[in-house]
């Protein structure tokens, strides 16, 4: 399953869980998509187990067996791949997740585009990986990116956009960029007003946060 992050107002990942999405195996033999359920199920199994190490084994082989049969580009293999770049970001090989994320909107490129939905979530994990890896003007582009599609997809006040807005304000608050933070999170505030749940704390924290630092910074000025 893909796991999304969010973070605190002390810069602290939570991770939140997406429900596994139906497995593309109609364009496969039986045997062949045979062998890719057991190995995604054994991937599934370990990583909520948070056993993420041993996972990305079952998930690379499952891949392996759909390219040998479809071809390296095909549609098919995008899902897959960001389940190995979320599971290689987890565990902080960065680049490695950088290059399955990457591979994954590549393909979607090619054959026009795909899922907008999950070319959103797509750009919103690859710019959290480039944020991780210190690239922040990249990770901007990507973050606002999947925020507009995502928005062009759900709807302006869809939960998942008020996530998605949580992970902006965190990186502008990052490279110093305060106010903007605040109208990010203001707003991502809004969106979870009804939602009494862990990602309106969240997100109130952060409210709290940026209100305080842009109070200190005009104090300063």
């Amino acid at each position: 399953m893909v796991r999304i992050t969010e973070v605190d107002a002390h810069g602290h990942e939570i991770e939140t869980k997406e429900e596994p999405k139906t497995r593309q195996l109609v364009n496969l033999s039986p045997a062949d998509a045979k062998a890719v359920a057991d190995h995604e199920r054994q991937a599934d199994s370990l990583i909520e187990k948070d056993r993420l190490h041993q996972a990305h084994a079952p998930l690379c082989e499952a891949i392996s067996i759909r390219e040998r049969a479809l071809g390296f580009r095909h549609p098919d293999l995008c899902e897959p791949l960001c389940k190995v770049g979320g599971v290689l970001r987890a565990t902080g090989k960065f680049d490695d997740a950088e290059k399955a994320y990457r591979r994954s909107l590549e393909i979607r490129e090619k054959h026009g585009g795909g899922d907008a939905l999950e070319v959103a979530r797509t750009l919103e994990a690859l710019g959290e990986v480039l944020r991780a890896q210190g690239n922040l003007t990249s990770a901007e582009a990507c973050l606002r990116e999947g925020l507009e599609k995502l928005e062009s997809c759900r709807g302006p006040k869809d939960p998942e956009i008020g996530g998605s807005l949580v992970n902006l304000a965190s990186l502008l608050d990052q490279v110093g960029r305060s106010r903007e933070a605040l109208v990010t999170i203001q707003r991502a505030v809004l969106i979870f007003d009804d939602e009494a749940d862990e990602r309106c704390r969240i997100a109130e924290a952060w409210e709290r946060h940026l209100e305080r630092k842009v109070a200190e910074e005009a104090d300063s000025d």
